[in-house]
This record gives C-alpha cells, structure tokens and sequence, in this order.
C-alpha cells in the first residue's frame, strides 16, 4: 500500500469528541495518520527481522529488563516516524520513558519491540507496536508480528484491519458471543500464580502461552477468547492492543473490573488488565479475582493509593 504523505509532513489530530470508555469516535484525521504509519512499521519490523535469530547486541537495563540493538533501532525508526507525520502529537516509548509526557490529550505510546524476550530466544512472537491515546483512551493503533507477517491497524470502532504483506486488507468483523468454550491465551514470560488460579476456576477448554501483543491481535481476530495479565505491566504493553481490541467491541479491563485507562494520573505502570472479547465474561473474571487474595505488589501499590 502506497501512501501519500502531505507536503507539510504533518497531520492535525487537533480536539475530538470528549471520549468515554465507550464507544470510540471515528475522525478521519485520525484513519490518515494510522495509515501514514503503517510503512514506517513495517519498516521498524525489517529491521528487527535483520537482526532475528543473528548477532543483535543485547544490554540490561537499570530495571533488569534486556534490551537488544533491534529495540533502539526500531525505536528510532517510528519516533521519527511520529515527529515527521504529527510533530505536535508527544511521544512515550518504552526506550525513551525518562522523559514521559503528560497524557491528558494525545500521546502515541510506543513498545518498539515487545516481546524482547522472545526475540532473543529466537522465537516468533515478538510485535513493533504504536498506539495513540486520546483523552486517555488507546483510539488508533498498529500491532506488527513481522516472524508471522501479520500486520493489524485499527482508526477507532468498527474499523480494526489485518493487512498482508501486500498491502491487501481485510475489515475484521465486530466480536460476538461465541458458543464454544473459553479459549485463553496468557503470557509464556509473565504466568504468575495467581492467574494459575483464575484458570482454574474458569476451567477453560484450551491454554495457549503467546508472547507479546500478539496475545491481544488474536482476541481481535476471534482466534481467542481471554487474555489475563494480572502481574504489573507498562501503558506500552497494551495500549495498542486495548485499541485494537476496542475497535472489534471487545473490552480490557481492570482486574478490579474498571475501565483501563492510559492517564497521567495513574502514572505509566498498569497493575494487569484482562483483554476480552466479551464484557459479560471479563465482569465475571473481575467478581472471582474479588474473592481472591490480591497479589503483594498490587496490595502495596492499593495501600499506598488509599494512603
């Protein structure tokens, strides 16, 4: 797909509706700028594959995390992205989070590469991610699996795309009740205790570990049905794929059953979230992680917050 960027080099995303947890509002600004995105993407996911499974320097950063040369490349690679297409529009990227931005307007949210770790392993689930945030909902996104060529972008309700390598898209139909039994995808680094024990009482019919956002684009695509994160996690980690999931009806949700959001005022860690293709269900995850102990970290974090 060829797109046309104008002369300026800038698109307005200037005020939207007010935004509330449901729905999104389309504004065709915002479908332009998805779009103008998405070579620049898949640019950043011909750089991370270039150094797939060969010699991509790795370092530890101050929070113990890895970070590879490929992370800091396709970081580069859309943060110019973002100040050449909507330089008025701040940035916060999991490779530059010293300097955060506030995101009480509009922010594009960043994970360049996530899915480190599986990158380094050598495995195929690792995606180039961008979300942006308006008013402190994730409204467009573009969530790039480059291993797995599958690319999904998505410019506010009933507009989510999977687009293939040769640039011919598919409208990914709004989400419904399916009548199968749950299918659930969880983390293959992140598989803590406590959302052992919500699998438990779910008692789902399978148990996919998947790496990176990926988990969220199949949701979307109506290949799964729930995604649990219940151990503490960054706004980068899902706000694209809250965007996407978002635009096909479904929801992402608190595991105390609120609404998520991507403010400043919660700051950038998010304490989990469960990503579903149906409110009722996640409703019903919430109401069972209520009878359930909370887990040390997000107990803290409760305390303080009432402090």
């Amino acid at each position: 797909m060829k797109i046309k960027v104008p002369v300026s080099g800038i698109f307005r995303v200037d005020h939207l509706a007010t935004f509330s947890e449901t729905p999104q509002m389309y504004h065709p600004s915002r479908g332009q700028l998805i779009r103008a995105l998405l070579p620049f993407v898949r640019q950043a996911g011909d750089a991370a594959m270039a150094q797939w499974r060969g010699v991509s320097q790795t370092m530890i950063k101050p929070d113990g995390s890895p970070v590879t040369a490929a992370d800091l490349e396709c970081n580069s690679i859309l943060c110019g992205a973002c100040a050449r297409l909507a330089a008025h529009i701040p940035v916060l990227s999991e490779e530059n989070c010293a300097l955060p931005p506030s995101v009480e307007d509009q922010v594009f949210v960043i994970d360049p590469i996530d899915g480190t770790k599986e990158f380094i392993a050598g495995r195929k689930d690792f995606t180039i991610n961008i979300a942006l945030i308006e008013k402190g909902i994730p409204t467009g996104a573009v969530i790039y699996a480059p291993a797995h060529h599958r690319l999904f972008y998505c410019e506010g309700q009933g507009l989510a795309f999977e687009e293939d390598r040769k640039g011919h898209c598919r409208l990914l139909p709004s989400l419904v009740k399916s009548g199968e039994a749950l299918r659930v995808v969880v983390s293959r680094s992140h598989l803590d205790e406590r959302t052992r024990q919500l699998l438990s009482k779910l008692a789902p019919s399978s148990v996919q570990q998947v790496g990176s956002s990926l988990k969220f684009a199949l949701i979307a695509t109506g290949e799964a049905d729930f995604y649990p994160r219940l151990s503490p996690t960054m706004i980068w980690d899902c706000a694209a794929g809250q965007a996407l999931i978002s635009a096909v009806g479904g929801i992402v949700l608190r595991p105390n059953g609120e609404h998520l959001r991507c403010d400043s005022g919660r700051g950038t860690m998010v304490d989990g979230f469960m990503a579903s293709a149906s409110e009722e269900f996640a409703l019903v995850a919430a109401n069972i992680l209520r009878s359930m102990p909370m887990s040390p970290v997000s107990a803290s974090r409760a305390s303080s917050a009432s402090g």
